[in-house]
């Protein structure tokens, strides 16, 4: 019966390009109803009525009424969801009252309800539909108290401001409608705020501070809306000639046009600051220098880094301007010049860390002119001072240059890397070009994990810590909400279920045995996000560095596996699945809702204008900007942009993983400019510390899956 239950929720059809959403809609519905006929009377029965009667909301809400009305007997471990579906059906229907009354009865199906918030929002709205004002303002009062970072909260605010208008408290209304349009300036309802703003409330005409439009640009940048945000930095600045804030203002301002590759007016705008004197400046010349690198203007470069030395910098900045000198200087092939300004970092630099990354570049540099004894002898300087950030690409460079010096040392730094950090990306360049055995307890862990996940343990001895987990597995198996997430969980409502999980980590926050017990049922229930991201958070350095004890069960949390089968049902030929996994794991964190800085969204971290390429190739309709929150679209688009990269690049991974992040074009002239260099210098070489480190972080867990994907 489960897995006919699974079949129905979950059609693999689904993942393919053959069908619409509605017509997947349409054979999860038939399957259900078969699974009742042939089941009835069951639990599996019981939830493909829920199911159904979820499903059915948006297309005949009075046919998944009656389906949710029988769950309230069949389902009672989930009467609050229940009751808030039925609450979205009869306010579908219309039935505004019964809707109402029905949301302000979830807090007694459960007092701890995570759904408290959400039915307050949703009984305001059912009020609203009433014209019942005075419930309008109550209820949402009450929701605003509780939490203002609901997706509801923004058509909140309209109804309660349209409310305020409605019962003639202008002033009230006016300042609910421009909190709305000020602090969530993305939203559809902000759109609407501002036309009623602008039709002079009362007879008052509408005047926008200054302050606010501030605000609403920080708000815009928050959400990765760059081109709105510096409309709204330069409103605010045309507006206020004497603000204080007009500093911080203009370095949001550069910031935000160098998201948007406008390098040119980033640099004008940086420059004016540079010369102001004021608190950001200093921080303005820094982003001059990296502007004028990646534009290639290294005189400008090299004059700012010569004033810089004298300047009021602090000394990190000056090292940081320095280091982008040398880099430049690199790129010249002029290497004695680059050798000697990292030189000055690795005297002066602030903090340690950047004094260990120009000792670092010391020895890079050397390599690269091929001086390989003098490149060993840096990075061996480097190596004794124990900086774990510089460590284990130190190592593995004097290793290099020993082979290429013709060292007899290079298989022991080798060894000596890949024993004191064996999960690095390194350590696995190392394992290919020496014969390096993995110690016993590493070469196991996969298989390990999988007896213990399947057997429904966490650990057997690993450490003192975990000694405990059976207990504690127990324990929360007994919690309510891990219970209910797993019921979520069969239906399919996986974010659901996540809400119900997330729960228990504040719970369980403080104690690394009983963390690794939570993280692996919160990857269990499929939230992958917050399991990775729990894992990720206590136990990286065993994970990800230097290995360790750590519980076996806790590398399926690290490396998912879950959405294995939606990435192969994309069906793009000549891409590894598991080259996908390693993609989202670094991109997003398995997080569906992520958006970067630039304006990437979801599970891949797909750009919008990338995304409708990608569909016109593939004779999809266009992809909207929220179409890529949605997982099973994000990962069809990601997946063939993928394929099309592979299919550019002769099946380079190194060349495609650099090419998602930077761009084909660009990728494309690097692969030209160093043309005969070997696959891990390339990577070194390449001149975005974003998209280096990004490469190596991509390879190192795609490596790993297809390490734990042999046993999984």
């Amino acid at each position: 019966m489960e897995s006919c239950f699974q079949a129905a929720a979950l059609p693999k059809e689904r993942l393919g390009k053959s069908l619409n959403k509605e017509q997947v809609l349409s054979l999860k519905l038939e399957r259900l109803q078969r699974l009742r006929e042939q089941f009835p009377a069951t639990v599996w029965a019981a939830r493909a009525g829920l199911l159904s009667g979820v499903l059915l909301l948006e297309r005949d809400p009075a046919e998944a009424l009656q389906f949710l009305r029988a769950a309230q007997n069949d389902v009672p471990l989930l009467d609050d969801y229940v009751r808030l579906w039925i609450g979205e059906a009869l306010l579908k229907l219309g039935e505004g009252k019964q809707a109402a009354e029905m949301f302000e009865t979830i807090p007694q199906a459960g007092p701890n309800s995570p759904l408290a918030v959400k039915a307050a929002y949703r009984a305001g709205e059912a009020w609203y539909q009433m014209l019942s004002c005075r419930e309008v303002i109550a209820w949402i009062a009450k929701a605003m108290a509780l939490s203002q970072k609901e997706v509801e909260t923004p058509l909140a605010l309209l109804r309660q401001g349209a409310c305020q208008l409605r019962e003639n408290h202008i002033q009230e209304g006016r300042e609910t409608l421009k909190q709305l349009w000020v602090r969530f300036a993305f939203s559809s309802e902000a759109k609407e705020a501002e036309v009623l703003l602008a039709s002079n409330l009362g007879g008052e005409p509408w005047i926008v501070q200054p302050t606010e439009r501030l605000t609403r640009a920080q708000v815009y940048l928050g959400q990765a809306f760059h081109a709105e945000a510096i409309e709204e930095l330069r409103k605010f600045l045309a507006a206020d000639l004497s603000s204080p804030q007009r500093a911080e203002a203009k370095l949001k301002l550069g910031i935000a046009q160098v998201r948007l590759k406008l390098y040119d007016q980033a640099r004008e705008t940086f420059r004016a600051l540079a010369k102001e004197g004021a608190t950001e400046s200093s921080e303005a010349s820094v982003w001059l220098a990296r502007v004028y690198l990646r534009q290639g203007q290294g005189d400008k470069l090299l004059e700012l880094a010569h004033t810089a030395a004298g300047s009021s910098l602090s000394q990190e900045q000056k090292g940081q301007i320095m280091l982008f000198a040398g880099l430049w200087l690199e790129d010249q092939g002029r290497f004695e010049d680059a050798i000697a300004r990292y030189r000055q970092v690795a005297k002066v630099g602030e903090p340690a860390s950047q004094r260990a990354e120009g000792q670092w570049r010391v020895g890079w540099g050397y390599y690269r002119i091929g001086r390989y004894r003098e490149a060993f002898d840096q990075l061996r300087a480097l190596v004794e001072q124990h900086d774990g950030e510089f460590e284990p690409q130190a190592l593995y460079w004097m290793a290099r240059a020993a082979e290429l010096n013709q060292q007899p040392q290079a298989h022991d730094v080798y060894v000596q890397l890949c024993r004191r950090f064996i999960y690095t990306y390194y350590c696995q360049l190392a394992r290919e070009r020496t014969q390096i055995s993995l110690p016993d307890s590493v070469a196991a862990e996969p298989s390990s994990t999988r007896a213990s996940v399947n057997d429904g343990e966490l650990v057997t001895g690993v450490n003192s810590a975990a000694a405990g987990a059976v207990t504690t597995r127990a324990e929360i198996e007994q919690q309510a909400a891990y219970r209910r997430a797993l019921e979520l969980k069969a239906l399919g409502l996986d974010s659901d279920a996540v809400r119900e999980v997330a729960g228990l980590i504040d719970r369980y926050s403080r104690e690394p045995g009983l963390l690794m017990v939570l993280s692996t049922m919160l990857s269990e229930a499929g939230a992958y996000h917050h399991g990775l991201r729990l894992a990720r958070a206590k136990f990286r350095d065993q994970l990800e560095r230097t290995g360790g004890s750590v519980s076996p069960a806790l590398w399926p949390v690290a490396y998912p596996m879950g959405l294995l089968p939606t990435i192969k049902g994309q069906g793009a030929k000549g891409v590894d699945p598991y080259l996908v996994a390693a993609i989202i794991r670094e991109e997003s964190q398995y997080d569906w809702r992520a958006v970067s800085r630039v304006g990437a969204i979801g599970l891949m971290q797909v750009m919008p204008g990338t995304a409708n390429n990608v569909a016109q190739r593939l004779g999809l309709p266009a992809v909207g900007r929220e179409d890529l929150f949605d997982q099973e679209t994000n990962i069809r688009i990601g997946v063939h942009y993928v394929e099309q990269l592979l299919e550019q690049f002769s099946g380079n991974v190194a060349y495609t993983i650099a090419s998602y992040n930077a761009g084909p074009i660009v990728v494309g002239n690097w692969v030209t400019l160093h043309r005969g260099r070997s696959q891990d210098e390339f990577v070194e070489l390449i001149p975005y510390q974003e998209t280096r480190q990004y490469v190596k972080r991509v390879l190192r867990s795609y490596r790993e899956y297809a390490r734990l994907g042999k046993t999984f």
